[in-house]
């Protein structure tokens, strides 16, 4: 029975653990940092919880401790997901670093402690009835907390995550330790304690207060299975939440107002779509992005790195009918709600394969005149899609003077600019000719300024005034984007500072310290 326990214990440490980073993204993003600081603050309350553990249980014994201990973590997890509504919207504006390793802290740093405490505490209950044996009843019991652990990251992240709610998914880890601390009440009867005295009216009153505790935490893990969900950073006033679900990869939303229609992951605002009319967005970077088909005027074949809510790929599709469009979409969830909600056309023309976009381009023979890229967050751009192995690849899937466009967030210059040079740096070691358009610029001229960046990186001509009359002129006139002709303004003419930014590479690629200036 003691192994049962100590099993589930460190099945539910590590699945909170693995929830946690996901429960923060909403509001810090899900960059290397925010796994940073949940890894670090869980790894000192287990260091301090292996030392309290040993202390309690010389001092107090294993049986009149255990199961309290065990309870009021379960408590703690059950508490987390209103303790993260609480704590989110004041961290949420201390940067990625900071607000991460505060918020770990003031959530997960209890219930973390608290079950780093049960290995100790039952190395010293099984001492009771093989002394002899204590090295060995240690390193097992410390195995089968390990074997629990691997289980409760498996199952976390490989299928419970997908099929339920992180706030069911939190609940449920804070009910099964109350089964646990339960299973630790009736430990006594089998152990034989070698605590200094017994405390038998000490040991009621703290059987007691593990019913109590259980019982608090039912209700408030009641209320929260029962009450509204978590809240939804980002959403703004009037907006309703049509679907919500926390899939492997992001917490996704879909929202609308009056007028439109919003995907979001995390805290990045994706997409969105006008109610009356579901080819036009008010997002701007995907009408720059037809700027490849200035570039590549005779397109007949494009690949999309990344769905969203699929603005570019419907008004590719309906305006461009020569065009077949494939898309390669991570997420399986994105994709269905790109057909559910967002109307992307069930059509010949549009083959959207769930798969990641270098896996899929390392594995298709396809070779294509137009490749968007378009797989950033607010906070964070898979390393993979942005080295010089990659752009290579890239490369050998484009036709003869064949063009990628890539949307990349960032500043043109200042430190907000570091991602998008370094990007740009590893782009000329592949293609020849570079154009960038930073959205907006030649309005605003605020060049540090953060913004939708569109870089477009070709082997073909690089006749710049070619390029900019094919603008001005809509390509021939089949360019319906709103305002497409005036785009060529926002065309960076300027020289681009290199000097001090890495080249990318699958070995560097140190994308989120790049973007972050906090």
């Amino acid at each position: 029975m003691l192994e049962i326990v100590v099993f589930v214990c460190g099945a539910g440490l590590m699945g909170l653990e693995f929830i946690a980073a996901r429960l923060l993204a909403p509001a810090l993003g899900s960059s290397l940092f925010v796994w940073g600081a949940v890894l670090s603050i869980v790894m000192v309350a287990l260091s301090l919880g292996y030392w309290a553990g040993g202390q309690v249980a010389d001092r107090f014994g294993s049986t009149r401790t255990l199961a309290p201990v065990i309870a009021a973590a379960g408590l703690f997890t059950v508490a987390v997901p209103r303790l993260t509504d609480l704590v989110l919207p004041f961290v949420a504006g201390l940067g990625a670093r900071s607000g991460s390793l505060l918020a770990s802290a003031v959530v997960f740093f209890a219930p973390s402690l608290l079950l780093a405490m049960v290995s100790p505490l039952g190395v010293r209950l099984a001492a009771g009835t093989r002394v002899e044996h204590i090295g060995r009843s240690a390193g097992q019991l410390y195995a089968i907390s390990t074997a629990g652990s691997i289980v409760g990251t498996i199952a976390t992240a490989f299928w419970l995550i997908p099929l339920l709610s992180l706030d069911g998914l939190t609940v449920g880890i804070g009910f099964t330790l109350f089964a646990a601390a339960l299973l630790a009440l009736a430990l006594p009867v089998r152990y034989a304690d070698p605590a200094p005295a017994p405390m038998s009216a000490a040991s009621a009153r703290l059987a007691a207060t593990t019913i109590v505790t259980m019982v608090a935490g039912v209700i408030i893990g009641t209320a929260s299975l029962i009450g509204p969900a978590s809240a939804a950073p980002g959403v703004a006033a009037g907006e309703r939440v049509v679907y919500r679900k926390d899939t492997q990869y992001h917490r996704l939303l879909v929202t609308e107002d009056d007028t439109e229609r919003h995907l979001r992951f995390d805290r990045s605002h994706q997409s969105a779509m006008y109610l009356d009319d579901p080819f036009e967005t008010s997002f701007a970077y995907p009408q720059y992005l037809h700027l490849a088909m200035a570039a590549k005027p005779d397109a007949r074949r494009v690949l999309i790195v990344g769905l969203g809510g699929g603005s570019l790929v419907k008004r590719m599709w309906r305006d461009y009918p020569q065009l077949s469009i494939d898309v390669a979409e991570l997420d399986p969830v994105v994709v269905d709600v790109a057909y559910e909600y967002f109307e992307l056309p069930r059509d010949e023309r549009i083959t959207v394969v769930t798969e990641d976009g270098r896996r899929f381009l390392t594995g298709t023979g396809n070779r294509y005149d137009i490749i968007v890229m378009d797989a950033y967050h607010a906070d964070a751009l898979p390393s993979h899609l942005t080295t010089e192995e990659f752009f290579r690849e890239i490369d050998a899937h484009l036709s003869p003077g064949g063009v990628v466009a890539y949307n990349i967030i960032g500043s043109i210059e200042g430190e907000r600019s570091r991602l998008f040079r370094s990007m740009y740096r590893t782009a000329g070691l592949v293609w020849r000719q570079r154009w960038v358009f930073p959205i907006g610029i030649s309005s605003d001229v605020q060049t540090a300024s953060n913004r939708n960046i569109i870089m477009l990186a070709t082997h073909g001509p690089g006749d710049e005034g070619a390029l900019r009359e094919r603008i001005r002129d809509r390509v021939g006139g089949t360019v319906t984007v709103s305002g497409f002709d005036r785009f060529g303004d926002d065309l960076w003419t300027r020289p681009i500072a290199i000097d001090d930014v890495p080249v990318l590479t699958d070995a560097h690629a140190p994308t989120d310290a790049l973007i972050s200036v906090n």
